[in-house]
C-alpha cells in the first residue's frame, strides 16, 4: 500500500504569503487575524506568487490623518490603500510580488454596513478584498475601470461565500 505524501499546504502559503497584522483600533467586535488574512490571500492568491501586506486596524482620528495627510481628503475613510510599488520602479527582489499596506478604520466599517444594512463581517470582507484590489492596481476613478474592479470584486465575494456586495440586504 502506498504513503499519501504529506503536502505541506500552509507552510508553503505563509512561505508565499505574509500578513502583519496590526489592532490599533478601540472597537472590540472585529474579524480575526485569520479571517483577514483568508480574504486577503482568496483576493491575491491567482495574480502574484508572493506577498506581504500590512493591514492595520486604526481608530476614525488617526484613519483621518492619513487620510488628510496623503489624499487631501479631512475625514475618516473605510480603507486606504498603499501599494510599495506604486509609481516606482521597484529593486529585483520586489519584483515579483505585491507589496502594500491597507488601513482599515473599524468605526466607518460599521457605520456603513448598518446604513447599508449589511453584516459587520460581509463588509469587512469586501473592504478587505477593495483594499487588497487597490493594492493589485485596480481603481474605480473612471467608469470604465469601476466596471473592471466592481465585476472582481462580485466574483470574489461570491467565491468566498458571500452575496454581491453592491446588491443591499433587504429588511
Amino acid at each position: 500500500m502506498k504513503r499519501a505524501k504529506k503536502y505541506p499546504f500552509l507552510s508553503l502559503q505563509r512561505q508565499r504569503f505574509h500578513l502583519n497584522f496590526v489592532n490599533a483600533s478601540s472597537v472590540g467586535s472585529v474579524p480575526s487575524e485569520n479571517d483577514f488574512y483568508r480574504w486577503v490571500f482568496a483576493t491575491l492568491k491567482d495574480k502574484y506568487r508572493r506577498a506581504e501586506i500590512s493591514l492595520i486596524l486604526l481608530d476614525e482620528e488617526e484613519a483621518r490623518a492619513y487620510n488628510r495627510d496623503y489624499r487631501r481628503k479631512d475625514y475618516a475613510t473605510n480603507v486606504l490603500s498603499f501599494a510599495l510599488n506604486e509609481g516606482e520602479i521597484m529593486p529585483h527582489q520586489f519584483s515579483d510580488g505585491l507589496y502594500g499596506d491597507l488601513i482599515i478604520c473599524p468605526q466607518v466599517v460599521l457605520k456603513e454596513a448598518e446604513e447599508q444594512g449589511k453584516t459587520p463581517e460581509r463588509h469587512f470582507v469586501h473592504l478587505t478584498m477593495h483594499g487588497t484590489l487597490h493594492l493589485m492596481g485596480y481603481d474605480h476613478i473612471r467608469e470604465d475601470e469601476a466596471e473592471i474592479m466592481e465585476a472582481a470584486e462580485i466574483r470574489l465575494m461570491q467565491a468566498a461565500g458571500y452575496p454581491n456586495p453592491y446588491q443591499q440586504d433587504e429588511h
